[in-house]
């Protein structure tokens, strides 16, 4: 147990007679059950947090690559293949 805190939490009844259970039918004491569920829930909120970051940041570029693209369309001769990786090698 080195490195490791105590904290005291309070439960209602009901959440600790659930805990209690479900440390039993998964062969756990209750301490590590809290301690994996506490890891679960700070790992879940992490990502959950990178994904807003991830769609505000999407949003905020939305206008920017909206301009980009239609000012590259708007220079496209409507003749040429513009399709697939051969562009790439062809125009570069």
């Amino acid at each position: 147990m080195a490195g490791l805190k105590r904290v005291v939490v309070g439960f209602t009844e009901e959440m600790l007679s659930g805990i209690d259970s479900l440390a039993q039918e998964t062969n756990r004491c209750r301490s590590m059950l809290i301690r994996e569920a506490c890891s679960f829930y700070i790992a879940e909120k992490r990502r959950a947090m990178l994904r807003e970051r991830m769609k505000a940041g999407y949003l905020e570029m939305a206008e920017l690559n909206r301009a980009l693209a239609e000012e590259f369309g708007a220079h496209l001769d409507k003749d040429e293949d513009w399709s697939g990786d051969a562009w790439v090698w062809r125009k570069a």
